[in-house]
């Protein structure tokens, strides 16, 4: 048995899911997923949601909201989307969770 780690593109939290991110990034993530757990392997597949960065701070300011309130809305949209296309993620977190800094901090 072979042990695959798969992570994908992860998505701006400012605005839904859209068909260009099922298309191009998890739909031929799941894809290769699936087809290795089939053959018997150990898969680990990851993403989340990207929750820093201009794209965020952008679509706060014109909501009048605070980053993280927008960041969290639409992390929730995003998983639920995900969740309903039926993608085999094991884990998609949010990069403002608090294990998130502690990993990276310790990269």
């Amino acid at each position: 048995m072979t042990k695959i780690f798969i992570s994908c593109a992860l998505p701006y939290a400012n605005g839904p899911c859209h068909l260009g991110h099922l298309r191009s990034t998890y739909i031929p993530a799941d894809i290769y997923a699936r087809y290795n757990r089939m053959a018997g392997n150990e898969v680990l597949m990851v993403c989340a949601t990207d929750e820093h960065g201009t794209p965020i701070a952008v679509k706060a300011d014109a909501e009048g909201k605070e980053p993280i309130e927008v960041a969290k809305r639409y992390h929730d949209m995003i998983v639920e989307d995900i969740n309903s296309c039926d993608i085999s993620f094991d884990n998609f977190a949010r990069t403002t969770d608090e294990i998130h800094y502690q990993i990276s901090q310790n990269f």
